[in-house]
């Protein structure tokens, strides 16, 4: 009877942290940029991972369908992160602070990967994410340089609209996997759930430049990544399969 007792708490703990999280998903704004937005019922913090071009400059905007509807709380990345609002046509005006706390800032290859994070409620005119919201417009935009323009070409904007549901698929979500040792003398394990589908895992060294690529026997729980006979270092380890990826760096001792 315990062990009856014992399941079903655990099966409703279960359930209960499924229902903590809203995610929209890794979604594809176009070729360059992808989006994926979390909202954590229990912190209050939304958690914003976008990626985009590392030569050019590129930006979002919350509860919009218009590329420059005026007032749209946005934020776009040239050398640096800028929390801001449209303002007609021309550049974005800069808030007073910036409410977004950068998790992570990193470049591989041509690509750049923010992982940023904020309160459900901002600063004076910043977006509300409500928890119970179940969809949210976006706009986007990309530049063609890493210098911000008044405005970016037709090919290079749009919007969509994101959907988020409760976070049962992070079972399978690539965030869940394990590296380690880390640091490792060479050799490195990669671990995960049978949930979870690895297709590809390459890796990168410091300046970007593609070092080794596994593409098969990928599907056990486990997979080694033997990089002993590179050069000591910083390395990093981007997993992929058909719909996300990840990225993590990797000291080799």
């Amino acid at each position: 009877m315990k062990k009856i007792y014992l399941a079903i708490a655990l099966f409703v703990g279960l359930n209960v942290s499924m229902a903590q999280t809203k995610s929209s998903g890794t979604v594809f704004l176009n070729s360059l940029m992808t989006l994926k937005i979390d909202k954590n019922a229990t912190t209050s913090i939304v958690t914003l991972t976008l990626t985009g071009p590392s030569d050019k400059w590129f930006g979002i905007g919350f509860n919009a369908s218009g590329a420059m509807t005026n007032g749209t709380d946005c934020l776009y990345y040239t050398s640096s992160l800028v929390d801001s609002k449209i303002t007609g046509q021309s550049t974005p005006t800069t808030d007073t602070a910036n409410e977004w706390t950068t998790s992570s800032n990193t470049v591989v290859g041509t690509t750049r990967t923010l992982v940023l994070t904020r309160n459900f409620v901002g600063g004076t005119g910043d977006y509300t994410f409500v928890y119970n919201d179940n969809s949210l417009n976006v706009i986007w935009a990309i530049g063609s340089s890493s210098t911000l323009e008044q405005h970016a070409s037709g090919a290079s904007r749009g919007s969509t609209s994101l959907g988020f549901a409760l976070g049962v698929e992070d079972f399978a979500s690539l965030d869940k996997i394990t590296i380690a040792p880390n640091p490792s003398n060479g050799v490195f394990t990669i671990s995960k759930n049978n949930q979870t589908t690895i297709s590809k895992v390459t890796i990168f060294d410091i300046n970007g430049k593609v070092v080794k690529v596994v593409d098969s026997e990928l599907n056990f729980d486990t997979t080694t990544v033997d990089l002993s006979k590179f050069s000591k270092g910083v390395y990093f380890m981007e997993i992929a399969n058909e719909t996300d990826k990840v990225v993590r760096k990797i000291l080799l001792e």
